[in-house]
């Protein structure tokens, strides 16, 4: 496996910052993030399209684009380019019309991609009209469990949750979930942590719908959440991203999802969050600092159990929740530091900070679930 790294800005166009392959017509995909901005002005997609002229083009816009330790400017673009010797990749595409439709698009991207020598599925996808629960329940109910999924949904950099833009051989658009399968020779490696620690009382989801949450404990949700937020409230929902929700399934025993909070109805005091939140469900509100979100990047990519080798190229995707972004502020390059630190100079390290996050929990556990507020991390790389 051999890999190209490029960034584009308007003024200089595409320019390489590592170029190992020869022979730009056998490269087989390039991931490539940028600001939504950017991508839909999609002033950049013909020039990379005539370098690269055979290979499948995926990606998507970014609340932040990340490029090996550090955020890049919002006038930029991040391209990484993978040639394979023995291995192959393969798109499909599916458009969102109806929210209702997230578990179908989950089975039939899944159904578009299954081969014998599938090794391993990433997902993009725009956060309009899209349930990312059921997407995730989708994708799972018809593959393989051996067969591990991840990737997240795309960003922009206003924060606001309004349309993201994805990339999938075609000038950038809206509206439509995408997902990448690898085949052959492929090795993956993946983690995901948060870094976020449970706090208070356990509590009970007593009413809701879909993600929606109306009360807990037999209380209006937004009166918990304005009681534990004090001087913080009158800052809601922004403020809300410091205080996301631990849940599970008090009647089985998978691990919990992270949920965050994304509006606030003031009239019928309820909590509008990312992604479903069911009603008897278990919950307990969680609180973090810099240092937690930090080590929790270090943990996701030390779970990978990816060991560098020297002279072996791979590809590593980070997808980090906005909401990580946001408590970290002027430091949200520690997170990837210590990520790039680990990959080392082998491994190009590209990625976006996301609506949600999809990843298994571990090796044992390779179930595709939906997560906010963590770091997920993803190699990729050739036997």
């Amino acid at each position: 496996m051999k890999i190209d790294n490029l960034i584009w800005n308007l003024d200089k166009g595409w320019q390489f910052n590592k170029t190992e392959i020869e022979n730009k017509e056998n490269v087989a995909i390039l991931f490539i993030f940028g600001t939504a901005k950017v991508m839909k002005e999609n002033l950049f997609f013909n020039d990379i399209r005539n370098i690269y002229p055979n290979a499948i083009l995926v990606g998507g816009s970014s609340a932040g684009t990340i490029y090996e330790d550090e955020i890049v400017d919002e006038s930029h673009i991040i391209a990484s380019a993978l040639c394979f010797k023995k291995s192959k990749v393969k798109l499909a595409i599916e458009n969102i019309h109806d929210i209702k439709d997230s578990f179908n698009i989950g089975k039939r991207l899944v159904s578009k991609l299954s081969a014998d020598d599938l090794k391993h599925i990433i997902v993009l996808t725009d956060s309009i009209n899209l349930n990312g629960s059921m997407l995730v329940e989708g994708l799972n109910a018809n593959i393989d469990s051996e067969i591990p999924i991840s990737g997240g949904i795309l960003g922009e950099e206003t924060k606001t949750f309004a349309n993201a833009y994805v990339l999938a051989n075609k000038p950038a658009q809206t509206s439509i979930t995408i997902a990448i399968g690898f085949y052959g020779e492929i090795e993956s490696f993946y983690g995901s942590d948060s870094g976020w620690d449970d706090f208070g009382t356990e509590r009970v989801i007593t009413k809701s719908t879909g993600n929606i949450v109306y009360e807990i404990d037999g209380e209006p949700a937004l009166d918990l959440y304005k009681k534990y937020l004090g001087d913080l409230a009158d800052k809601l929902p922004a403020s809300g991203l410091r205080f996301p929700l631990n849940i599970w399934n008090p009647d089985n025993n998978e691990k919990p999802v992270i949920r965050t909070l994304m509006a606030v109805d003031e009239v019928k005091k309820s909590l509008t969050f990312v992604s479903d939140v069911p009603q008897g469900f278990k919950a307990k509100l969680m609180k973090t600092n810099i240092d937690g979100l930090i080590d929790g990047s270090e943990r996701a990519i030390q779970q990978t159990e990816f060991i560098p080798t020297e002279n072996k190229s791979a590809y590593c995707l980070a997808v980090s929740c906005i909401g990580r972004q946001l408590i970290l502020d002027q430091l949200t390059e520690e997170e990837l530091v210590v990520i790039d630190d680990y990959i080392g100079d082998n491994v190009e390290l590209t990625g976006f900070y996301s609506y949600g996050e999809i990843a298994p929990f571990s090796k044992e556990l390779k179930n595709c679930r939906f997560h906010n507020q963590t770091m997920t991390v993803t190699v990729i790389t050739e036997k």
